[in-house]
């Protein structure tokens, strides 16, 4: 799996490449790197599956986590506020130790689930909106996510689900090609049984920093 992820950021760069080289006066494409860190991100809605159907729980808490990637977009001169953006990102926001509340047939229990360390890399497509402006621009933007999440400490292995991928954030240019932006994102997925028979809605918010190159 870590090889399809880095052929498909492979592809996102060669395809971006292939924009830029054939680039003509209308369009503007851009490639970027970030990185930054959680503010929040918890386990919702958790549910039993399996021989705990029926039972819900307390939400679970994730440890805030360093968050790092790349993108590729593009803007239309005919079309200066609407773009299109690809991103690869990944976080490991570890799944702390904790007691949990489990409500069902038999009443409730409450347990300590032991911590686990987990892996989300993300794949997103986005619409993006922004303000085009010469030296700020502000801009926001919503879209399709694949959220890969593996468990190393947990039998459970690995799966991809799709989900949200929100963007909102300010980018100011430093010269004619190169910006400095700051970001927030905002992540939420459905997770299979990763770990005793639970299944759960991953929820996450990050803040991140980056530079790009806009051709």
């Amino acid at each position: 799996m870590i090889a399809v992820i880095g052929w498909f950021v492979m592809i996102l760069l060669l395809c971006g490449s292939s924009v830029l080289f054939e680039r003509t006066a209308n369009a503007e494409p851009y490639v970027a790197g970030f990185a930054g860190y959680g503010l929040s991100a918890q386990l919702s809605d958790v549910k039993g599956s399996g021989d705990m159907a029926g039972s819900t729980g307390s939400n679970l808490g994730l440890q805030n986590s360093p968050i790092y990637g790349l993108k590729v977009g593009y803007f239309l001169d005919n079309l200066k506020y609407f773009g299109g953006e690809a991103e690869v990102y990944t976080a490991t926001p570890y799944l702390k130790q904790q007691h949990f509340t489990k409500s069902g047939s038999g009443g409730e229990q409450t347990a300590i689930v032991p911590g686990h360390r987990l892996r989300v890399t993300t794949a997103a497509f986005n619409v993006v909106y922004r303000y085009p402006g010469e030296i700020v621009q502000p801009y926001a933007g919503a879209g399709l996510g694949l959220f890969w999440y593996t468990s190393p400490s947990s039998t459970a292995g690995s799966a991809i689900r799709p989900g949200l991928n929100v963007l909102a954030g300010v980018r100011g240019f430093m010269t004619k090609h190169i910006a400095a932006f700051g970001e927030y994102k905002f992540n939420q997925a459905s997770f299979l049984p990763f770990f005793g028979g639970l299944k759960a809605d991953y929820n996450a918010h990050f803040v991140v920093f980056g530079v790009g190159y806009h051709f």
